[in-house]
């Protein structure tokens, strides 16, 4: 399994939009792409955390620039609500005892 983590530096007044197109990219990768899907956490200095789950590093960097209309219409929405947008890290994972289902179904 292949994690990203993202930082995102949303705008004031944003973060509504932001996070509700966050989640229509996260929908259309997992019903699309293959994509195992995201978690998106809120960091005590305000910064927005993406952590995201792909079952290899090549298939998410094969799905990076897919050219769909509904998927670029939320990315360029989510780009702009926000100052700034990093990958802080690219993750191989070598042991996982992640508990699954705990936060409830949400695709």
């Amino acid at each position: 399994m292949f994690c990203v983590l993202y930082k995102f530096t949303v705008k004031p007044n944003d973060e509504e939009p932001f996070r509700q197109h966050w989640l229509a990219v996260t929908k259309w990768y997992v019903h699309n792409s293959g994509s195992l899907g995201s978690r998106l956490h809120r960091a005590n200095n305000g910064e927005y955390m993406g952590y995201a789950q792909w079952v290899s590093r090549e298939q998410w960097a094969s799905q990076r620039d897919k050219s769909d209309a509904e998927l670029q219409g939320h990315r360029q929405a989510m780009r702009a609500c926000c100052e700034d947008i990093e990958v802080l890290y690219e993750m191989d994972v070598v042991d996982d005892y992640l508990q699954r289902g705990v936060l409830g179904d949400h695709a």
